[in-house]
């Protein structure tokens, strides 16, 4: 606690007994946060869970996935087209059945197998960032912030759950601060222009980024550069374009071209930037998550290809009572509206009142009764429940920049910064993507512009392992690794808000003795630790301040202090090589 000594001694008027507590020590300086990234995306909404007020192009301080669902709510309900296999197909899954009874247009309403195709609707416009999340948490994310750019639904600024239905999300148009635009470019600009205004966060994280077009994709990646460069308190995690289509090595080779050409312009910032691939085929979405809605056709078309095969599995399977019980769920979740089927909705499809939807639609309500009818339909017919696992493995290729976030966030917490994020299995995930070998990956580390890739591999008994640590600035002496940037990133931000309390001291020796003395103290401690080389605290670092030795008579006059640390970096063990002679015994 410090007090003005001399204006309390002259204030003093009335006789009696003053304490005053003096500043011994002088300010000292405490390590800033060191792995706070700020995740910039769309949510279904964003709104203050007590005012109810919207907060789109807000930043906002998270600690858990719990946090995350109460300001932003839930994932996009991603449709999936379903299409009959061709004939010459075998069947992909089930029994064949064969309808004896086709429809009057000639169309048969029973299909002939239970083959299919399935494919994800807009698949270029899916909305990563609720399960960005859960990666980011089950990697040990902790503390961070989220900057929505825009709901789900267009033309909609919920701030609570809308409809979550398909027949409700037009598909491929997305809210981005204009209600009538369709591209996601403003909106993440925006949002990533909110992210600087405040101090904190050391990580920028766009995960869906990667969607975008080659062009859109490039405005995204270069701005996240340039504004880690021009902050200096934070790092870019980048995926590379199309990230989620990079299935073999010649994509993502085919991705890295179109990296180096989108980047270019920001060499500047290389240091602030780094990339991760290939994508990974995470764990975290299940078939619980997948609804029967992601598969329900929205107006004008109908249902009839998921309903036949629904069907057709029922027929197979049952018969009787428990027959028109499957038949009834099916015709709820999955109703034939188009003309020249009604005539075989009873016969085939059921009654659907059986099943009936709740009479107040509320958000909580309406999402137990489509848990509850998702429920019976997966137990009792495998072919949805085998629909499900296909939805869900196809939603859980997912970019690993939300992955490595928390990565960094584990390592910092365990063995500090200073240490390479690296040689660590990633959580939450069955493999990477695109398995890739040592001399492949030589191309990707290793590239003769410098512009790193950093892979995620596949090691027997260790599961997926980050095997790369370099940032896009590969070529450089400085700042090739990625934890001496982030180090010297920490370095630097804690130096100076530490000396926050020396704006406006008296720029003489005694002030210049304090800063030496407070930046020293910070520095010998983050030595001891083993975050400087050195066998001495005075190999490790060196601290100047004062007249003739920083600054010059006129510096003094202009009311420049000026401050010269310099810090011996510790480097990975990236390459060991060990040297084997054998001798012959006498």
């Amino acid at each position: 606690m410090a007090t003005n000594t001399t204006s309390s001694y002259l204030n003093r008027k009335t006789p009696g007994v003053y304490i005053t507590e003096i500043q011994p020590f002088g300010a000292s300086i405490i390590g800033v946060a060191t792995a706070i990234p700020v995740f910039i995306g769309y949510t279904e909404f964003a709104s203050d869970p007590v005012s109810g007020a919207a907060l789109y192009n807000t930043p906002v301080a998270l600690s858990s996935m719990a946090d995350f669902t109460t300001y932003f709510g839930g994932a996009a309900a991603q449709p999936y087209a379903v299409a009959p296999a061709p004939a010459t197909a075998t069947p992909a899954f089930g029994a064949e059945y064969t309808d004896v009874n086709p429809d009057p247009d000639g169309v048969p309403f029973m299909v002939k197998s239970i083959g299919f195709s399935l494919t994800p609707v807009a698949p270029s416009s899916r909305f990563n960032l609720f399960w960005q999340m859960r990666l980011f948490f089950a990697n040990g994310g902790g503390q961070c912030y989220v900057v929505s750019v825009g709901s789900y639904w267009v033309n909609q600024s919920p701030v609570a759950a809308p409809d979550p239905v398909p027949e409700t999300w037009l598909t491929g148009a997305i809210r981005a601060g204009d209600p009538d635009s369709t591209s996601p470019i403003p909106g993440l600009l925006v949002g990533l222009k909110a992210a600087g205004q405040i101090v904190g966060p050391t990580m920028t994280v766009i995960p869906e980024a990667c969607q975008l077009g080659q062009n859109d994709y490039a405005a995204v990646v270069q701005a996240m550069l340039a504004q880690a460069g021009t902050l200096q308190d934070r790092m870019a995690i980048l995926d590379l374009p199309g990230a989620l289509e990079g299935a073999t090595v010649a994509d993502l080779q085919a991705a890295q071209a179109n990296l180096w050409t989108a980047i270019a312009p920001q060499v500047a910032n290389f240091s602030y930037g780094c990339v991760y691939a290939p994508a990974l085929n995470a764990t975290v979405v299940t078939t619980d998550d997948v609804l029967f809605t992601r598969l329900r056709a929205a107006p004008p078309a109908d249902n009839r290809v998921i309903n036949n095969i629904l069907t057709t599995q029922a027929y197979a399977d049952y018969a009787g009572a428990q027959l028109g019980s499957v038949q009834a769920a099916i015709a709820a979740a999955f109703p034939l509206t188009a003309v020249g089927v009604s005539d075989n909705t009873a016969q085939y499809s059921g009654d659907a009142s059986a099943y009936p939807p709740p009479t107040a639609q509320t958000p909580a309500t309406l999402a137990q009764w489509r848990q509850t009818l998702t429920t019976l339909l997966n137990g009792a017919l495998p072919v949805f429940a085998q629909i499900q696992g296909l939805i869900a493995a196809d939603m859980n290729i997912a970019p690993p920049s939300a992955a490595l976030a928390g990565l960094w966030t584990t390592n910092d917490a365990q063995t500090g910064i200073w240490n390479a994020p690296a040689n660590v299995a990633v959580a939450a995930i069955a493999d990477p993507l695109c398995p890739i070998t040592d001399a492949q990956q030589g191309g990707f580390n290793l590239p003769l512009n410098g512009q790193a890739i950093d892979i995620v591999r596949y090691q027997p008994n260790r599961g997926s392992v980050v095997w790369g640590a370099r940032t896009l600035d590969g070529n450089s002496g400085d700042y090739r690794y990625i934890q001496v940037r982030r180090t010297l990133i920490y370095i630097e931000q804690s130096i100076k808000t530490g000396l926050g309390a020396y704006v406006f001291a008296a720029n003489e020796n005694s002030t210049w003795v304090a800063v030496t003395t407070a930046i020293s103290n910070f520095l010998t401690g983050l030595w001891q630790q083993g975050g400087l080389l050195g066998d001495k605290a005075s190999d490790a670092f060196t601290v100047a301040c004062g007249l003739g030795s920083t600054m010059t008579g006129q510096d003094i006059l202009d009311g420049k202090m000026k401050v010269a640390v310099t810090v011996q970096m510790i480097h990975p063990a990236e390459f060991i090589t060990l040297n084997f002679t054998q001798t012959m015994g006498s």
